[in-house]
């Protein structure tokens, strides 16, 4: 990550609030292996006081210092669960066999699913859940990059058993609209 990019994304997230889960997270939360969660790219937290309220002890790694903080000062006052952790995972590895439950929302780093897929302890489950490429027709965000290619998706989770998969528009309760592509996939023995 780039100098540029992240004072970018630390004055976005000083400005930003904790926020609602998506709506596929909180439609598979009871599909979810309780125990220890990662919550990957995790911002202010949405999904990590998310998931803590929901029982879940959660890891939430994001490279931003002041959305950790916000985070951590957020589950403090729950005395929720959740440890915050300030890393950049394209050189921080994760362990693996570790996780019962991976978030990884509104966030695309393709050189990560082969760590996200060892991350899991057998049985564990990815939840993934992020923009299309048809998002760039209709807002943020537009760098190719960060849009998964229609059932990309489905071809990343190889290897894991797809419990469920969703892509479209997803249509918020605000009226807000954003092109999605959404899965919940099991690692099997």
């Amino acid at each position: 990550m780039s100098e540029s990019m992240r004072t970018v994304w630390e004055q976005r997230h000083r400005a930003q609030g904790i926020g609602a889960p998506e709506p596929f997270a909180a439609e598979m939360l009871p599909l979810l292996p309780r125990g220890l969660a990662l919550d990957v790219a995790a911002g202010t937290g949405r999904h990590s006081i998310w998931l803590a309220r929901a029982g879940f002890t959660v890891d939430a790694i994001d490279f931003s210092f002041a959305a950790m903080l916000k985070l951590s000062a957020a589950a403090a006052s729950e005395a929720l669960p959740v440890r915050a952790l300030v890393a950049d995972l394209d050189c921080c590895p994760l362990p693996r066999e570790r996780y019962d439950t991976i978030l990884n929302i509104s966030f695309l780093d393709r050189r990560l699913i082969g760590s996200l897929k060892a991350a899991l302890k057998i049985g564990g489950a990815l939840l993934f859940d992020t923009f299309l490429i048809d998002q760039a027709g209709i807002g943020h965000p537009r760098n190719p990059d960060f849009l998964l290619g229609h059932y990309e998706l489905r071809a990343m989770l190889e290897g894991l058993e797809i419990i469920r998969y969703r892509e479209g528009l997803t249509v918020y309760q605000s009226g807000e609209r954003a092109w999605r592509a959404g899965a919940l996939a099991i690692r099997r023995g």
